[in-house]
């Protein structure tokens, strides 16, 4: 799902939006996948490298809410965040 934002040039910084949608089998297990992923994409991923990029900052645009799949129905909660990025010298 694109939710929009734009993309500057930068010589070593860029951002990028991640919008994440988690799955579930009822309401209550989706939204505490969602609540998993969202702690690890804040918590373990700032400082990580990834093939040569360097994750600086994650900051979160919005928290998981409630948005089950309008074609199956199934339960999802979807969130956003930012993925600030510069290259691992």
């Amino acid at each position: 799902m694109q939710s929009g934002g734009y993309r500057s040039k930068r010589d070593r910084v860029d951002r990028m939006y991640v919008v994440y949608d988690v799955y579930g089998t009822s309401p209550a297990e989706a939204g505490a996948l969602a609540y998993t992923v969202r702690e690890y994409l804040l918590e373990q991923l700032p400082g990580q490298s990834l093939k040569g990029l360097l994750v600086l900052d994650v900051r979160e645009e919005d928290a998981p809410s409630w948005h089950p799949d309008k074609e199956s129905l199934e339960p999802a909660y979807t969130g956003e965040v930012s993925v600030y990025l510069v290259t691992d010298d």
